[in-house]
């Protein structure tokens, strides 16, 4: 008769995983009612997924780590932001004329 572990663990919603080895031919992983058997991966398939996923999150961090929020600018669409310095003073891009001006009563009125 083959040797059987069992390891439980307490997943992050509060259910257990339970993972059930047989000897050496394979496992099962038990995540609530779903039970997942198979054969465990050799060293160099973990290893290589291992450098496979290092290498995807170098690239999203690439992309994550430049500041700010690209925003496509759309035909008769205006894009506001703020005046630097200057409070309650607002800059609209609309249809590729820029205008500086203030919200009063709710709308945008030109100061320049």
């Amino acid at each position: 008769m083959s040797k059987q572990g069992t390891n439980s663990r307490t997943g992050t919603d509060g259910q257990f995983v339970v993972v059930r080895t047989k000897g050496a031919r394979g496992s099962k992983v038990k995540f609530g009612s779903v039970t997942i058997s198979g054969n465990k991966p050799s060293a160099g398939l973990v290893k290589k997924n291992v450098e496979r996923s290092t290498a995807a999150l170098e690239r999203v961090v690439k992309r994550l780590e430049r500041p700010g929020v690209d925003i496509r600018a759309k035909k008769d669409v205006p894009q506001f932001s703020v005046a630097d310095g200057e409070s309650g003073v607002f800059i609209r891009r609309l249809n590729g004329r820029i205008n500086r001006g203030r919200l009063i009563n709710g709308a945008f009125e030109v100061i320049d």
